[in-house]
């Protein structure tokens, strides 16, 4: 009955509000591009295939004309990655979204790829952040050549940190001896790792994602520099870090994250 209520006396108040003509302001126009990113940060694009193409989208608010935007592409990957489209990017007439492509190609297996793009100075120049909001001035494209995978069963991990254990799958890739947990912590979040030729240490265990978000510092990283075999039980000595000022930061430590192998 209270929420009855209360939706007949905002349902009123928009009644009132809208009835209300002799108090209408201005309405606030702009001739502002507010040309944007669609995504600061996109998804990380997975595949298999040694060779893809990734789309990137860019937006804007004033779709009265045509309009080329100019952005500079950077990458330390080489030539794997390249921009076809020379820095440039053209809205037709009309048009509020316009996409661009990003080609990967000659991708090794288990090697993760990423470039930068940025909008000009010009470009950056109209937004109008009354009507547009923030922008995203850049973009950082992701892509990783997946390994191939095997199945080799199901584990048990435990958990240290959350005080809990449960059966895990694992997963190898082939010709390798890198492990996958699959949504390990988190649905969506993947543990991966290396151990020696042997199996008996850690060769590299890299700063990942885990799935937990911080209430403070967003997203917390697993990583790990020491691991401790017992008979088919990995034991890692695990660190929980965050980004802090622009780079990675131990929030937690000193915890052990444990997996039997199948």
């Amino acid at each position: 009955m209270k929420k009855y209520i209360l939706g007949l006396a905002l349902f009123a108040g928009m009644m009132l509000t809208a009835c209300d003509t002799d108090n209408v302001g201005t309405t606030y126009t702009t001739s502002a591009q507010n040309i944007s990113f669609e995504n600061a940060e996109p998804n990380t694009v997975v595949t298999k295939a040694s060779s893809v193409s990734v789309p990137v989208a860019i937006t804007r608010s004033n779709t009265a004309s045509e309009y080329t935007v100019h952005y500079t592409f950077s990458t330390e990957d080489g030539t794997v990655l390249t921009d076809k489209n020379g820095g440039t990017a053209t809205f037709a007439a009309g048009e509020w979204s316009t996409t661009i492509s990003i080609d990967a190609a000659g991708m090794e297996p288990g090697t993760t790829y990423t470039c930068k793009l940025t909008l000009s100075d010009e470009d950056v120049a109209t937004a109008d952040t009354i009507v547009g909001g923030s922008i995203n001035a850049t973009t950082i494209v992701t892509v990783m050549c997946d390994y191939d995978w095997e199945d080799l069963g199901t584990g048990v991990y435990t958990s240290e940190l959350f005080e809990d254990s449960w059966e895990q799958p694992v997963l190898r890739a082939k010709g390798t001896n890198v492990y996958k947990l699959p949504d390990c912590l988190y649905k969506g979040y993947d543990i991966q790792f290396e151990l020696s030729d042997d199996g008996n240490s850690l060769v590299a265990f890299e700063p990942q994602k885990m799935g937990y978000k911080h209430s403070t510092y967003g997203m917390v990283y697993f990583y790990s520099e020491e691991m401790a075999r017992v008979g088919n039980v990995l034991n890692f000595s695990m660190y929980g870090l965050v980004v802090y000022n622009g780079q990675l930061a131990t929030l937690w430590s000193g915890f052990t994250e444990s997996i039997q192998l199948p």
